[in-house]
C-alpha cells in the first residue's frame, strides 16, 4: 500500500480513488513490501553513464502496476519468485525508458519551454489539491457541517500526514510532477519522431478486419452457445455471426404474479421430481434383523403431477383469452404486428425501435433466453408465421417470425475502420519504437552494479521463445505505457 501511493505521488498516473485506505493496515502493507521498496535506495544499473537507482520513479511506477496486475489476478505478490520476476521486468522497461530520453536529448528533443512548465505546474497543484482532499476525506474530520476552522485543521493535518509517512509538501511534489512530466514529454517526442512516417492503408484495414472474422468463424461457427456467452455475457465484440439465427419479435403479456409463480413452483418440483427418481438406487437394500428402528420419516409435500402443472398453465392462459383473442382479431383485420407490440407489449426490449425492426436474434442452441420462448420461436416454420400464445417465465408470448438473419462476416463500417486504424497505427508505432530500442540496448554501455545483477533480466535461450511471459503492466492515459512489455 505505501508503495503504490507513493508511485502514484511521484507519477502523472493519479488515480487516487483506491490508493487512501491508510489507517490501520499501512504498517502491515509496508512490511508486505520490504522486499520490493528498500528504504535505503541502492543503484542498480548505469545506462551510459547514467544511474538508475531502486527509488526511481519510472521503476517504481511499472512495479507498482505490474504487482497491481498480479494482484487483480489472483496472484500471490509476496511470492518470492514472481518478486524476482517483476522487479527484473520492470528495470528492464526502466531501461529502456532512458534509452528513450538520452536519445531524444541527442536528436535535440529534450527542450521543455517556460510555457510547457508553467501548465505541468497548473496540473500539479491541481492533483496536489486532489490527494489533500482524499486524505481529509480518508481520515472522516470533515463533514458538511464543519466549520472553516476545523476544516482548516484537517487540511493541516492531511499535509503533515503526506510529510511525515511519504516526505511530500506541495512544493516537492510540484518539483516531482514537473520533471516526470517532462521526461514523459520527450518520451512523447521521441515516438513521434520513430513513428512520422508510418501509415496505416486501407488495405490493411480489410486485412485486419478478415484475420478478425476468420478468428471468430473459427471459435463460432458451430457453437452458437459459445458466441452468445461471450458477446452477451462479457461484452465481447464479434466479427462473425453463426448462421442459423432468425429474428424473432413478441408480444409479452403481463400475469397475476400468483398464477404465474404457482406454474413456476408446480413445474420445478415436478422437473425435482424426475432428477429424484433418475438418482434414486434401483433397489433399497434390506435393513438387518437387528437393526435399530428408524425413526417415522417426515411428512413430504403432496407429490406433483403433469395435470398439476398442466391445469396451472391453463389457468395463466385463461387469465388473457380475452387479450389474446382481441390480439388475433386485430391481426386477421390487417394490423402489424409492430403496431400490437407497442399497444399490447410489456417488454422493455420491444420498446426500442431498433430491436423491434430487427428482432431478438434467436438460434436452437441460444442459451439467453427462456426455453420456452426459444423452443416456440424455434417451432416457428416460416417467416411471417405468428406463435399461438406460450406460456413463459415472464408471462405469455406471442411470438412473431420477423426475418432470418444472415450469417457471416459481420458489416465493416466507417466507425470500425477508424478504430481499426487506429489500433493498427498502435500496434506499428509500438513495433517501431521496441525495434530502436532493442537495438539502442546492443549499442549501449549498461553496467549492472551487485545489486543489480539480482535484478538483470535473464535472456532466454533460442529455443525458448515461447517463455513463459511475466503480467503486462497496465497502461494509463497521463504515463506511457510500459516500454518494452515481456514478449
Amino acid at each position: 500500500m505505501m508503495k503504490r501511493l507513493f508511485c502514484i505521488l511521484l507519477s502523472l498516473a493519479m488515480l487516487i480513488s483506491a490508493s487512501f485506505a491508510l489507517a490501520e493496515d499501512t504498517a502491515d502493507a509496508a512490511a508486505e513490501t520490504a522486499e520490493v521498496l528498500s528504504d535505503e535506495p541502492v543503484l542498480l544499473v548505469t545506462v551510459n553513464g547514467d544511474e538508475i537507482w531502486s527509488n526511481d520513479n519510472y521503476l517504481l511506477y511499472t512495479q507498482a502496476n505490474y504487482e497491481n496486475y498480479a494482484a487483480s489476478n489472483g496472484y500471490n505478490t509476496a511470492d518470492e519468485n514472481l518478486i524476482k520476476a517483476i522487479n527484473q521486468q520492470s528495470l528492464y522497461e526502466t531501461i529502456g525508458y532512458r534509452l528513450i530520453l538520452q536519445k531524444g536529448k541527442e536528436l535535440g528533443l529534450d527542450q521543455i519551454t517556460d510555457e510547457d512548465k508553467t501548465g505541468f505546474e497548473t496540473d500539479a497543484k491541481a492533483q496536489w489539491e486532489e490527494i489533500v482532499s482524499s486524505f481529509i476525506s480518508s481520515m472522516g474530520k470533515v463533514t458538511e457541517e464543519s466549520s472553516d476552522e476545523d476544516k482548516a485543521a484537517a487540511r493541516a493535518d492531511a499535509e503533515a500526514q503526506l510529510l511525515s509517512d511519504y516526505g511530500f509538501d506541495e512544493a516537492r511534489y510540484v518539483e516531482e510532477y514537473i520533471s516526470q512530466a517532462s521526461s514523459n514529454t520527450v518520451y512523447s517526442r521521441v515516438t513521434d519522431h520513430l513513428s512520422k512516417d508510418l501509415k496505416v492503408t486501407d488495405e490493411d484495414v480489410q486485412t485486419y478486419f478478415e484475420d478478425l472474422v476468420k478468428d471468430d468463424q473459427e471459435t463460432y461457427e458451430n457453437d452458437a452457445g459459445a458466441y452468445e456467452f461471450y458477446t452477451q455475457y462479457y461484452g465481447q465484440p464479434s466479427y462473425y455471426m453463426p448462421e442459423g439465427y432468425r429474428g424473432i419479435t413478441h408480444i409479452l403479456l403481463k400475469v397475476d404474479d400468483d398464477l404465474l409463480n404457482n406454474w413456476k413452483d408446480l413445474s420445478a418440483r415436478l422437473e425435482e421430481q424426475a432428477q429424484a427418481e433418475t438418482d434414486t438406487p434401483a433397489a433399497e437394500e434390506t435393513p438387518a434383523e437387528d437393526a435399530e428402528p428408524t425413526a417415522e420419516p417426515e411428512p413430504t409435500e403432496e407429490p406433483v403431477t403433469e395435470e398439476m402443472v398442466t391445469k396451472a398453465k391453463e389457468a395463466i392462459l385463461e387469465s388473457v383469452k380475452a387479450t389474446v383473442d382481441e390480439i388475433k382479431a386485430r391481426l386477421d383485420a390487417g394490423a402489424t404486428f409492430d403496431d400490437l407490440i407497442k399497444e399490447y407489449g410489456t417488454d422493455p426490449g420491444m420498446q426500442d425501435d431498433t430491436m423491434r425492426a430487427e428482432g431478438y436474434p434467436v438460434h436452437n442452441d441460444s442459451i439467453r433466453y427462456d426455453p420456452a420462448f426459444k423452443d416456440a420461436a424455434m417451432a416457428l416454420e416460416k417467416v411471417g408465421d405468428v406463435s399461438e400464445p406460450v406460456v413463459g417465465s415472464y408471462g405469455v408470448h406471442i411470438l412473431h417470425y420477423l426475418r432470418d438473419i444472415p450469417g457471416g462476416a459481420v458489416e465493416l463500417t466507417d466507425d470500425m475502420k477508424a478504430e481499426f486504424r487506429e489500433t493498427i497505427l498502435h500496434e506499428m508505432i509500438s513495433e517501431a519504437l521496441h525495434s530502436a530500442v532493442d537495438q539502442w540496448m546492443e549499442e549501449a554501455e549498461i553496467v549492472y552494479s551487485e545489486a543489480g545483477e539480482d535484478w538483470k533480466l535473464p535472456v532466454a535461450d533460442d529455443d525458448e521463445e515461447d517463455a513463459e511471459e511475466t503480467a503486462p503492466a497496465e497502461e494509463t492515459s497521463e504515463a506511457p505505457a510500459a516500454v518494452l512489455p515481456a514478449e
